[in-house]
Formats: C-alpha cells, structure tokens, sequence
C-alpha cells in the first residue's frame, strides 16, 4: 500500500494495487454510478470492501501515530472524511467505486423562557432543585462527533445520573454508592430504584445493554464498532432515563415533568 500525506492542501491519498477482480464484476462497477451502492451485487461488494477497509484502517493508523506520537494535536479527533473512492483498469482511468450515503439524525428542542417557564426556574431554585453532575457529561455526549466516545459519556451520565439521584433520596447510602465499586444496571435501574424510590426504570434494559457495549469499547479496543445513528439514538435513551430518575425524585417539579415527557417521546421516535 502506499499512503501520500500533504499536510499544504489537508489531504490523504492511498493506493492498494493488484487486487484481482474477475471480468464480470469490472463490467458492473464500470456500469454503476458513484451513488449507486445499494445495486452492487455481493460478489462486486466483497472485492471492493476489503481493500477498502484496510485503506481506511491503515490511513487512521497513520493520522494517529502522526497526532499522537508527533504530538500533531492540531489533527482533529475525527481527522478524516471520504472524498472518493476509485479504481483503476487497464485502460488506466479512475473511475468511481459505486457508494452508499449514510445519513444519520439528532433533533433537539428547547422550552422558551417566557412568564410560564420564569415561574417554574423560580421555584426550582426555591426548592433546591439542581441539576445532576452527570448532565454535564449528557451534554458532552451530544456534542461529541465520534459515536465511539458518544457512547462512553453517555454511558458515564447514566451511571452518575442514578448514583446522584439515589444519594438525593437516601443520605445514607451515598457511602456504598461513592466508596465502593459501582453495581450494574441492572441493580442500580432495576430493584435499587424500586426499593428507594417506587418503580424500576422503563428503560433499564437498553441502559443493561448499553453499559455492556461500553465495557466491551474500554476494555477490548478495536473490537467493537458503533455508528452515529446508534450512537445518537443511546444518547436519547439515556436523557429519557436521567429525566425519569428526577421525575421520581421531584415529581412536583414542572420543568422535570415537561422534559421526562418529551424526551420519553423523542427517545421513542428515534428507537422505533
């Protein structure tokens, strides 16, 4: 493989050659356009895929020796999009490799500050009711752009999110909570929060798988991969759950109850 790295024009160029490819599946990606992804046939697929999953391999590999052990951190954490991607025949014209678009979608709301909502921020404040330490760590998830570290904070905010909310109902248990290591979700959405403060949590087992994916990408690095719309769509499950902890924390609280609502509708619009 040879890889070109210009750091003048902020470009990668790889090149893997002597792939063998049969005489039928070079007359079907001459016969495709570059959108046209979804009708290659899975013979075509398979001979394009590998070599390109090991150009995009071995150029990340690249751009994160160069960040990493250059110390280049002016290289962005997501360090690079796909401009094209062709192949070359022997009649020495590039032609584009038929692809497939991915979109992926995150939506956002906000309630407008005006008389109704000065009211209840007033008595939020009045009543002590602040918000978790782990909202901070919510909302990095949301702005991050890498699925892979979306899903860690997310995972992060869920777990301080309970842990917080059950120290708020019962003092006491905040010794076992912070001092010793953190039980599952299993326990901590599940029988805990119904002992301590009704009823489980309704989104308990997206948050049990949620946590065992994010095991899976802190302890064995490279062998899980997770997308931006399922990264997006856990992020609304676990903002749906914070939501619903304080609501049984502060069921009086107007701004609480608005937002358990609507995120409980957004995270069913977005895993349905």
């Amino acid at each position: 493989m040879r890889i070109t790295l210009s750091y003048e024009d902020g470009s990668v160029k790889a090149q893997v050659d002597d792939v063998p490819v049969s005489a039928a599946v070079l007359e079907e990606l001459s016969a495709l356009d570059r959108f046209d992804g979804p009708q290659l046939s899975d013979d075509a697929r398979a001979v394009v895929e590998g070599p390109l999953d090991e150009i995009r391999q071995s150029v990340r590999d690249l751009l994160a020796l160069i960040k990493y052990h250059l110390r280049h951190f002016d290289i962005l954490e997501s360090p690079c999009s796909v401009k094209s991607q062709c192949w070359l025949g022997a009649g020495n014209e590039w032609q584009e490799i038929p692809s497939t678009i991915f979109v992926s979608h995150e939506s956002f709301s906000s309630k407008p500050l005006n008389e109704e909502t000065h009211s209840d921020v007033q008595a939020a404040l009045t009543s002590g009711v602040i918000p978790l330490v782990a909202m901070r760590h919510l909302h990095r998830a949301k702005n991050e752009s890498q699925p892979h570290h979306k899903w860690i904070d997310a995972t992060i905010a869920a777990e301080l999110a309970v842990k917080e909310v059950l120290c708020r109902a019962h003092l006491l248990m905040e010794t076992m909570l912070i001092e010793m290591p953190s039980p599952p979700f299993s326990k901590m959405y599940g029988s805990l929060l119904k002992h301590y403060l009704g009823e489980e949590s309704p989104f308990r087992t997206k948050l049990i798988a949620g946590q065992e994916r994010r095991n899976a990408l802190v302890h064995r690095p490279g062998a899980l991969r997770i997308d931006q719309q399922e990264a997006n769509n856990y992020v609304a499950v676990v903002e749906a759950a914070i939501f619903h902890l304080l609501f049984l924390l502060y069921p009086q609280d107007e701004l609480i109850s608005w937002a358990r609502q609507f995120t409980a509708r957004e995270c069913q619009a977005t895993t349905t």
